[in-house]
């Protein structure tokens, strides 16, 4: 059984709220209301947002947590 109550109520909404972006994109992509971007328009976004995103994880995983006392 789920213990902690908030997070799992939490987590079904952000996976229902997904569900529903991901639905209204898709219309909105088979009747043409979203624009047509040009082939290579986004080249290696995903390797920098990728990299930005492994030094954000580094920083947080090395860093002290202020909460944390460590000696004493």
């Amino acid at each position: 059984m789920i213990e902690n109550r908030p997070f799992t109520t939490t987590a079904l909404a952000g996976l229902v709220w997904l569900a529903l972006f991901s639905l209204l994109y898709t219309f909105g992509v088979e009747i043409g209301v979203w624009p047509e971007f040009p082939p290579g328009g986004f080249r290696d976004v995903d390797l920098v947002v990728g990299f930005a995103g492994a030094v954000a994880l580094l920083a947080a995983l090395a860093l002290p947590s202020p909460h944390v006392r460590r000696f004493g």
